[in-house]
């Protein structure tokens, strides 16, 4: 179902106050992959439930004076807790001469809460595009990067230059992982005058989300991370294959391997017996197409995954 968003034109007409800290909700971490590997992770550090419909998120995309596309979460986000939003892209789209928009990977996209519209999207961000997060249409609550400003490719560690990308200085927005500090309690809500990554996150490597779904916060008064709830990753491949071999590798022991035609007829069904985490899978002759595999892993959670043969 596609969501009615309304736009809000730019921040020159938004209040610009502060918030009291441990009072709304704010962008605990951010993931800038290869590829659409995107994701933002949202924070409560509230005591109370907080219902996500008034919240929209914006993407500023390249120095642009306004929101390029937006996004309303939805859902509930529970006191001390982690929301997560993730590309929704699930499968390569070819866009022509060559290139392909690949699709975000499955064991991303299992993390999170939400999945995020069609392109244009704030989850298709690159690391030179500003995100708003705003609630009932007109209150900033949190900003990342500085809205109105193309930094290049990346903002960046270069402080004489305000963190922009033009003279040089590390990448920090682009092709990393960033994690909210500990200490910060709430969000940005005044354009900064320049965009020091390092004064609120922390940097990791690319491709790296094992943290997405909870998030330490010195709101908390128990002073203990939010725990994030177990969930089994399933990876398969090679995908497409060329030959009808499948090899499907799980974090937990799996119970159940099913393949099936685009049309919906079963073409195998293995039953492990929680016996093993991997499968090798043959299949000679099956005929070039698109399939669909249900993994079912111990405890009864059943993965989908769309399988291309050629």
């Amino acid at each position: 179902m596609r969501l009615f968003h309304i736009l809000v034109a730019g921040l020159a007409f938004l209040p610009q106050v502060s918030f009291a800290q441990c009072s709304d909700i704010f962008i605990s971490e951010y993931v800038e992959g290869t590829g659409n590997n995107k994701a933002l992770e949202f924070y409560n550090p509230t005591n109370a439930p907080i219902n996500l419909g008034v919240y929209v998120l914006q993407r500023w995309s390249n120095g642009e004076a306004g929101s390029t596309d937006q996004t309303t979460l939805v859902g509930q986000i529970a006191p001390n807790s982690t929301f997560v939003l993730v590309n929704g892209q699930t499968e390569d789209i070819d866009l022509g001469g060559g290139n392909i928009s690949p699709a975000c990977d499955p064991a991303l996209q299992a993390l999170g809460q939400q999945l995020d519209n069609p392109y244009p999207a704030p989850t298709y961000m690159n690391g030179d595009d500003a995100l708003v997060l705003v609630k009932n249409n007109n209150t900033v609550v949190d900003i990342f990067g500085k809205p109105g400003e193309d930094p290049g490719v990346a903002w960046t560690n270069d402080a004489a230059n305000g963190f922009t990308d033009g003279y040089g200085g590390t990448w920090l927005t682009s092709n990393h992982t960033l994690q909210r500090k500990y200490s910060v309690t709430g969000g940005v809500t005044i354009p900064p005058v320049a965009f020091d990554t390092f004064l609120q996150w922390d940097t990791l490597e690319v491709n790296t989300w094992t943290g997405l779904g909870s998030h330490a916060c010195a709101c908390n008064p128990t002073g203990v991370e939010a725990v994030k709830p177990f969930r089994p990753e399933v990876r398969l491949y090679p995908n497409p294959s060329a030959n009808g071999v499948l090899q499907i590798e799980s974090s937990v022991s799996l119970e159940r391997v099913a393949i099936y035609t685009a049309a919906g007829a079963l073409v195998a069904d293995v039953e492990l017996k929680g016996q093993a985490p991997r499968l090798h899978w043959e299949a000679a002759g099956l005929e070039a197409g698109v399939y669909f595999v249900n993994v079912t892993v111990v405890g009864g959670t059943t993965f989908s995954h769309r399988w291309i043969v050629r």
